[in-house]
C-alpha cells in the first residue's frame, strides 16, 4: 500500500497550480462567467503544457498517461474552479481513443485545437441533456439507445443555457441528420465502451468534486481564522469549528474513495465501476456539504457574489446533478452492491457488503500514483487470521458475549494468546510479534468483522505496551507475562461519576505512606472489572498543583482488600462496572510512571486506544440487513425487500460509509507503516466511524418498519434483531475513546489550526 502520489504527479499539480493561479483567478473565472463560461486563453494554455493531450496514445501525439495523471489535472483545475470542461475532454479523448486508435479528430483534440466532450447522460428521444462543455465543442460524443456516436457541436462560440453555475452546458440532438452524425460503435460493444467511459467520468468528477470542496474548505476556514467577532477570531467558536471539523473529515474520505476509483480503473479492477460509483456519489454529497459550510462560515458576505466561496457553492451542486437525481446514482450504486433481477430476487451475495481492499490482479512493476494494494506478507497474515477466527469465533461465542454483556471470550482470549497476537504489533526485542502496522489493521479489522468479543484483547494490549514503555522493570518482568499469557486481563480506572469527560478532573487519592500507597474514591465504566485481575487505576496524589499535573498511575490489584465491584447494565446490552476503593492498600511497586506523572502515562496509553475498528461492526451490521432483505418478501411487485428501492437506496448509503472509514483506518495504518507520525488521522476516523455506524444503525433499524422495536432475543426479531440490538449498542461508540465534540476539536485546532475555543 502506498497513498502517496509520484514524484512525477506533484511537478504536475505544482506546474498547473501555478498555471492556473495566472490565467484562472477569481477575475479571469468571473469574465468567463459573463460570457458562454468558457475560457479560450485557459484552454489553449493547458493544451500547451499538454494536459489535452495526456490521456491519449502516442501515435496521435498523445503521451499516454494514466487516470491517476489525468485526475491531478482534475483536481488542480477544480480547486481554481477552472472555466473548461476538463474531465468531459479527458473522458471523451480517451473513448474516441478506444474506439479507433487513428480517429482523424485525435491529433486535434492532442493539440488543443479541437474540442471534444462526453455527454455523461444516456441521451432520451434523440437529445443529449445538460451537457457539460457541449455549448464551445466541436464534437459531442453521446450514447443513444444502442449506438455510441458523435456529432458535431457548434465550437468554441456555442451559447450556453443559463444556469446555476455558468457553464457552458447545452442540449444537444444526437440522432441521425444532425450535423456530423456517426456511429462511433453499436449493440453490446457501444454499451461496454460508454460503460467504462461512465465510469471514468464518475470517478475523475469524485477528483473534481474533491478539490473544488478542497478549495472551499479552506476559504472557510481562512475566513474563521481571520474574522473576528466579540473580541476573538470566530474559528474559536465550536459552532463554526465543529462543522468544518466534521467536513474535513468527510473530505480526507470522498479523496481517497476517489482516489481508489482511479486506482481501480487504471488496474482494470473488477472492483472499479463500483468504486467509481461510490466515489461519485459521496464526492458530491460531501462537496456540496462543504461548499455550504464555508459560504455560511462568511455569514451574509459568503452570499455576495464579490466573495468567491459562492462560485464553489455553485458548481458544487451543479456538477453533482449532471448525471440526474443523486439518489438515483444510489439506485445505481446498488445494483453494483447487491444485483437482482427483474422480479427483485438476488442474484450473488457472496460479495457485497463488505469494504473491499483487495486486488485481483498482480502487482504492477510500476506504480502510477496512490496504489490500495496490501502486499504479500499482510494478504498472508489476513488469511491466517481469518482462518484462526472463522475457527474460534462461533455463533455460540458471539450470543454468549451478547446475553451476558461481557464482550470478552476466555476461551478465544487464550488462544489469540498463544498466537502471540496480544503483542503482535510489539517489537521483536520488546517480546512482541514484530507485525507491521498495516498487519495490526488487518487483525483489527478481521476481529470486528468476525464479531469476535474484543474488549479482553485490547485493554491487555494497551495496558502492557503501556507498562512496557512506562513501567519498572519488576512489573516488566511480572505484569507484563501475565497479560501476554493470557491468564489474567485488566480494566481501565479512568471515569468517575463526576468528572466525566474531564479525566484530569479526577478525585480518587491515593495518600503516600512509606512504601505504600492507600487510597479511597471511585471509578466509573470499569469494563471488565468483574473478569480482571487489574485495574488500570488513575489516582489524584496533589491537590496543590495544576490538575494534569496532580495524577498518578497505578496497576491495582482487584482482588485487594477493600474493593468492592458494581453491575453497571446498558441500554445496549452490555455490562459495565462502578469501583469503589475503601482504604485499598497497595505497594509502591504497583505504581506506574512517576509519582505526579500520571498524565504522562495516560497520554501513552491513549496512543494504543483511539482507532476506528468500529467500522467492522458497521459492516456486520449492513450484512445483517441485507439477509434480512434477501429472505422477507416483497412489497409494490418485489420478489423480495431487496428489490424495493428505498431498501436499496439505504443499503448503497450505508455501504459507502463503511467504505469511508475502513479507508480512513486504512490511511492511520499506512502512515504509521511508513514511519510518520499521524497528526489527527486516527482521530477523523474515529469520529467519522462511530457517527456514521449511529447513522447507519437508525437507518436500516427504519427499513424493519414496526417489527425493529422487537428486542434481540425474541424468536419473532427480524434478521435475529441483531439491527434492534445494534441500533442500541452503538449510541456509546460516540463516546467511548473520547466524545464526538473531544475529536471534533481536536481536528479543528491540530488538522484545521483553527484557535482554540474559549
Amino acid at each position: 500500500m502506498d497513498l502517496s502520489p509520484t514524484d512525477e504527479q506533484h511537478q504536475l499539480a505544482s506546474a498547473l497550480d501555478a498555471l492556473l493561479d495566472d490565467l484562472a483567478d477569481a477575475d479571469a473565472v468571473r469574465a468567463a462567467e459573463a460570457s458562454n463560461g468558457f475560457s479560450a486563453t485557459l484552454y489553449d494554455a493547458l493544451g500547451e503544457v499538454g494536459v489535452w493531450a495526456m490521456g491519449l496514445p502516442e501515435s496521435v501525439g498523445g503521451m499516454g498517461a494514466s487516470l491517476a495523471d489525468l485526475a491531478v489535472a482534475a483536481a488542480a483545475c477544480a480547486a481554481h474552479v477552472a472555466p473548461v470542461p476538463v474531465v468531459e475532454v479527458l473522458v471523451a479523448g480517451r473513448l474516441l481513443a478506444e474506439c479507433a486508435s487513428d480517429d482523424e479528430r485525435l491529433p486535434g483534440i492532442a493539440a488543443g485545437t479541437t474540442i471534444a466532450v462526453l455527454a455523461p447522460r444516456v441521451a432520451t428521444d434523440g437529445i443529449a441533456r445538460v451537457v457539460p462543455g457541449a455549448a464551445i465543442a466541436d464534437h459531442v460524443v453521446a450514447f443513444d439507445g444502442d449506438r455510441l456516436i458523435v456529432v458535431d457541436g457548434p465550437g468554441r462560440s456555442g451559447s450556453t443555457i443559463a444556469n446555476t453555475a455558468h457553464a457552458p452546458l447545452a442540449d444537444v440532438a444526437v440522432g441521425p441528420g444532425s450535423p456530423g452524425y456517426a456511429v462511433l460503435a453499436s449493440g453490446t460493444d457501444a454499451t461496454r465502451l460508454f460503460d467504462v467511459a461512465q465510469d471514468e467520468w464518475r470517478a475523475l468528477t469524485a477528483v473534481w468534486l474533491c478539490g473544488l470542496a478542497r478549495a472551499a474548505l479552506d476559504l472557510g476556514v481562512t475566513y474563521a481564522k481571520e474574522r473576528r467577532q466579540f473580541g476573538v477570531p470566530i474559528g474559536s467558536f465550536q459552532a463554526v469549528a465543529h462543522p468544518l471539523a466534521d467536513v474535513a473529515c468527510a473530505l480526507d474520505g470522498a479523496e481517497l474513495l476517489a482516489a481508489k476509483a482511479v486506482w481501480a480503473l487504471d488496474e482494470n479492477e473488477t472492483i472499479g465501476p463500483r468504486f467509481a460509483s461510490t466515489a461519485f456519489c459521496f464526492a458530491g454529497e460531501t462537496a456540496e456539504r462543504a461548499t455550504k459550510i464555508a459560504l455560511h462560515t462568511h455569514g451574509g458576505y459568503g452570499f455576495m457574489d464579490e466573495y468567491d466561496v459562492q462560485l464553489y457553492f455553485r458548481r458544487a451542486k451543479s456538477t453533482r446533478l449532471l448525471l440526474g437525481d443523486p439518489r438515483r446514482e444510489l439506485q445505481v450504486l446498488a445494483d453494483r452492491i447487491v444485483p437482482v433481477d427483474a422480479e427483485g430476487r438476488p442474484v450473488d451475495l457472496a460479495a457485497t457488503t463488505k469494504p473491499v481492499v483487495r486486488p485481483s490482479t498482480p502487482s504492477r512493476a510500476e506504480r502510477r500514483g496512490p496504489d490500495f494494494r496490501l502486499g504479500t506478507d499482510v494478504e498472508t497474515f489476513e488469511a491466517e487470521v481469518s482462518t484462526f477466527l472463522a475457527e474460534h469465533v462461533t455463533a455460540d461465542v458471539i450470543e454468549r458475549a451478547h446475553a451476558t454483556g461481557t464482550i470478552h471470550d476466555w476461551g478465544l482470549h487464550r488462544a489469540m494468546a498463544a498466537q502471540g497476537w496480544i503483542s503482535a504489533g510489539w517489537p521483536v526485542e520488546y517480546g512482541g510479534g514484530g507485525r507491521s502496522p498495516l498487519e495490526m489493521n488487518v487483525l483489527s479489522e478481521q476481529m470486528y468483522l468476525s464479531g469476535a468479543p474484543v474488549d479482553g484483547i485490547g485493554v491487555a494490549s494497551l495496558v502492557a505496551h503501556t507498562i512496557l514503555l512506562e513501567g519498572t522493570e519488576w512489573q516488566k518482568s511480572t505484569i507484563v507475562p501475565e497479560i501476554l499469557s493470557g491468564e489474567k486481563i485488566t480494566a481501565l480506572g479512568y471515569s468517575e461519576p463526576e468528572s466525566g469527560s474531564d479525566v484530569a478532573a479526577c478525585a480518587t487519592k491515593a495518600v503516600r505512606d512509606g512504601d505504600t500507597w492507600t487510597i479511597n474514591g471511585s471509578k466509573m465504566f470499569t469494563t471488565l472489572a468483574h473478569e480482571a485481575s487489574y485495574v488500570f487505576l488513575l489516582t489524584r496524589t496533589n491537590p496543590d498543583v495544576a490538575k494534569h499535573k496532580g495524577l498518578t498511575m497505578f496497576v491495582v490489584p482487584l482482588d485487594s482488600p477493600g474493593i468492592e465491584i458494581s453491575p453497571v447494565h446498558t441500554m445496549g446490552g452490555e455490562r459495565t462496572n462502578i469501583t469503589y476503593y475503601d482504604d485499598v492498600v497497595v505497594d509502591d511497586r504497583y505504581r506506574v510512571g512517576a509519582v505526579d506523572g500520571g498524565w504522562g502515562v495516560m497520554m501513552t496509553a491513549l496512543v494504543f486506544e483511539r482507532n476506528s475498528a468500529w467500522y467492522g461492526e458497521a459492516v456486520r451490521l449492513l450484512d445483517h440487513a441485507v439477509q434480512w432483505a434477501a429472505r422477507t418478501p416483497g412489497v409494490n411487485g418485489c420478489a423480495t425487500m431487496l428489490g424495493d428501492p428505498l431498501v436499496r437506496e439505504r443499503i448503497a448509503s450505508a455501504a459507502i460509509g463503511n467504505e469511508v472509514s475502513n479507508l480512513l483506518g486504512w490511511r492511520a495504518a499506512w502512515l504509521a507503516s511508513i514511519g510518520t507520525l499521524p497528526s489527527v488521522e486516527g482521530t477523523m476516523a474515529k469520529l467519522f466511524t462511530t457517527e456514521h455506524y449511529q447513522r447507519a444503525a437508525s437507518d436500516l433499524v427504519d427499513l424493519l418498519g414496526a417489527d425493529g422495536v422487537r428486542r434481540h432475543g425474541d424468536a419473532s426479531a427480524p434478521a435475529d434483531g441483531w439491527i434492534e440490538a445494534t441500533e442500541r449498542h452503538c449510541q456509546v461508540t460516540t463516546i467511548y475513546g473520547g466524545t464526538s465534540e473531544v475529536l471534533r476539536g481536536i481536528i479543528a485546532q491540530r488538522g484545521l489550526g483553527l484557535p482554540r475555543s474559549g
